[in-house]
């Protein structure tokens, strides 16, 4: 097995296990494709340049980090989601995984006034923001790290499968 095909398995099983998508960011690429274009709640924001920008400049940023550093980042973007890079170093390539991303349920009691402050502050309609909020999984700190855990032994699994 070649080691995006390793990875791609991966991905694939972690979404069964966790119901999270993933998506992989390659270290040597030059072109960043970022979130926005993979979970319901970050396409809202596709129609706002001014948050499709700062997705994509922090989502850059926990990349580089997790690539040289080798140790899984994890971060709020600007929409308040919840948000891991796993290192992926299988092969000949490297990158990182990022996950989908994650709310509390704290996030949820005050969904209405957060939905409303980012319709504003993105220019976004508020209920299409808000239809897609309730989409989000929730996950409390020790759901996410085990869900975290999950991602990296599928990523140890299948990386004993690439031939070099």
């Amino acid at each position: 097995m070649k080691a995006m095909e390793a990875i791609q398995k991966a991905m694939n099983a972690y979404e069964q296990v966790s119901g999270l998508r993933s998506y992989f960011v390659n270290a040597d690429n030059a072109t960043y494709d970022g979130a926005q274009e993979r979970n319901y709640f970050c396409k809202c924001f596709k129609t706002s340049t001014k948050a499709v920008a700062l997705c994509d400049e922090v989502e850059a940023e926990y990349v580089k980090s997790a690539v040289e550093s080798n140790e899984v980042q994890t971060f709020a973007c600007h929409a308040g989601v919840v948000k891991w890079t796993v290192p992926v170093h299988i092969g000949n390539v490297k990158g990182a995984i990022i996950s989908e991303g994650v709310i509390t349920g704290t996030q949820i009691e005050n969904s209405e006034e957060w939905v409303a402050k980012l319709s504003e502050d993105f220019n976004v309609s508020r209920s299409i923001l808000l239809e897609n909020y309730d989409k989000i999984k929730v996950m409390n700190e020790d759901q996410a790290q085990a869900s975290i855990e999950v991602l990296q032994k599928l990523l140890d699994f299948y990386a004993k499968y690439v031939e070099e």
